[in-house]
């Protein structure tokens, strides 16, 4: 978890955690019977929804079946709903009603000093973007990557800005994406500039639903905008059919991408950023370490000095790359 700017810290929780998230406190939920006046839903007149954008007392819905979006009103006992969540609604009166949360498989969160805020909801994967300039970050990368492992979800890297590259750095960075793909990661080296450059993350988003993060300056908002070329006339269409406005700088969206896949664009996300990591969570993230782990000698090895250590072993015989040994190191050493 990482302190942001304005006192704040983004982080990923898996499931387990988010049953208790909640825009109340647990003591002063109120029960799930309905509003006064509201008859009450059935199991076979509710019907399922995507939460694209929060906007505090009402929410906008992307129906299923290209059935459009529309304003929801959530009932009082739900948590706060955030761009992702899966919702059932029933309509009464003209009126479409939120009556229950989905369980969320995965959810991003900003902490502050009173409480969790959720930000997305139902992510597959945290795409990690590097690029040179500002310069590519190993370290920032694998920091990212134990992250999405500890909230459960797993992670894409993109390297931006390929076409800047010299024919050197370009091998630099196949090598790199070789290496995070022997690992078990995904990852593409894109452009925004040239007419394909951005094809092969459309290539990778079929069936997963990602949000962006990296260092200022990789180009993240300039990939948002190439995935989503329309995106100015979608949150149009959200503030026509709830009668809100646009709130483009301070409201998490989340998009269906024509090629398939989702996105959910936050400022706040655009911002997230991870510092320490307990030892075991680093353990933990990073895989092929991990995988040996029961190889070794002793059950709480560090990976570092200990005898009979199958990682040290498998780093002698050059089948864990060095610059990744090396990230865990600075990883699990306490800062000053």
């Amino acid at each position: 978890m990482a302190e942001q700017p304005n006192g704040t810290s983004c982080r990923l929780l898996a499931p387990k955690h988010t049953r208790t998230l909640s825009a109340q406190p647990l003591s002063s939920r109120k029960s799930h019977r309905p509003q006064r006046g509201v008859s009450p839903p059935t199991r076979t007149n509710l019907l399922n929804a995507k939460v694209v954008a929060n906007f505090r007392a009402t929410v906008a819905l992307q129906l299923p079946d290209d059935g459009g979006v529309e304003k929801g009103y959530p009932t009082q006992n739900l948590p706060l709903l955030v761009a992702g969540d899966e919702v059932r609604c029933w309509r009464e009166d003209g009126m479409l009603r939120v009556h229950e949360l989905v369980t969320r498989r995965s959810v991003l969160e900003r902490a502050d000093r009173h409480w969790v805020k959720p930000l997305a909801a139902n992510l597959t994967h945290l795409g990690i973007v590097s690029a040179n300039p500002p310069g590519i970050d190993t370290l920032l990368i694998d920091q990212f990557c134990v992250a999405a492992s500890q909230a459960g979800v797993s992670a894409l890297i993109i390297f931006n800005k390929c076409d800047r590259l010299t024919a050197e750095e370009r091998t630099q960075v196949d090598a790199l994406i070789a290496v995070y793909k022997r690992i078990g990661y995904p990852a593409v080296m894109v452009d925004t500039k040239t007419p394909n450059g951005i094809q092969p993350l459309f290539d990778e988003l079929a069936s997963r639903s990602i949000t962006l993060v990296g260092a200022s300056g990789v180009g993240k908002s300039s990939i948002i905008q190439k995935l989503l070329p329309d995106r100015e006339l979608r949150i149009g269409a959200v503030s026509k059919a709830t009668g809100l406005g646009s709130h483009t700088t301070s409201v998490t969206y989340w998009y269906q991408l024509l090629e398939g896949g989702s996105i959910i664009d936050s400022p706040g996300v655009r911002q997230f950023s991870v510092s320490h990591f307990d030892e075991k969570s680093v353990r933990e993230g990073f895989y092929e370490l991990f995988d040996l782990s029961d190889e070794c000698r002793f059950g709480n090895c560090t990976h570092t000095v200990e005898p009979g250590c199958a990682v040290l072993t498998a780093l002698q015989a050059g089948h864990i790359e060095q610059f990744r040994y090396d990230n865990y190191c600075k990883l699990i050493t306490p800062s000053d």
